[in-house]
């Protein structure tokens, strides 16, 4: 914009040379923006990002952009009989952009949030399948249990033998079918 030769345009060309100034610098914040979202949504997806800090800041600065990309909108609106078509057309893309951005920004949460319930899921995974392997041992110890009144007492007995074995033999097979369907 210094080199413009502001002393030989018309009122027109100069609106038009500074609103093309303001375009192009919305769209150099809109640019890094996008490269930020794009930086965040991978960090998000690969479970990095621990809190949402990050997404509010790029949230603000992304609202601000926004803002400041309508208001040029409303204003070349109402001066579009000093503006070229042209520049018009710039400041409705410039705008345009900006809104698909900030509906991008919204879901940033949304991807955080099923980032973190899938992680929580992954734990409530494993406490199953630890109470899948428990719950029926425990079962048939009880039963046994009841009709075994010495075991305590004697566990170098028969006895002891005829109540373990089905409850290794139970504990294995549920560890080895909870393992073939990847939950352990």
């Amino acid at each position: 914009m210094k080199d413009s030769d502001f002393s030989n345009c018309d009122v027109n060309t100069i609106i038009d040379v500074i609103l093309d100034e303001v375009v192009y610098y919305l769209g150099t914040k809109r640019t890094e923006l996008f490269r930020k979202f794009d930086d965040l949504f991978e960090r998000i997806t690969e479970g990095e990002v621990k809190d949402v800090g990050e997404m509010k800041d790029l949230r603000r600065e992304i609202q601000t952009l926004y803002s400041d990309s309508s208001s040029l909108f409303y204003v070349a609106k109402k001066l579009s009989k000093f503006i070229s078509k042209d520049t018009l057309d710039n400041i409705s893309f410039a705008y345009e952009r900006s809104e698909i951005l900030i509906t991008r920004s919204a879901d940033l949460y949304n991807i955080y949030l099923t980032e973190v319930q899938n992680e929580l899921n992954i734990i409530i995974k494993k406490l199953t399948s630890i109470s899948f392997i428990f719950l029926p041992i425990t079962a048939i110890a009880s039963l046994y249990a009841v009709s075994y009144s010495s075991l305590p007492s004697s566990l170098d007995s028969i006895n002891t033998v005829y109540f373990l074995t089905p409850l290794v033999v139970l504990g294995i097979i549920l560890t080895l079918y909870l393992k073939k369907i990847n939950w352990l």
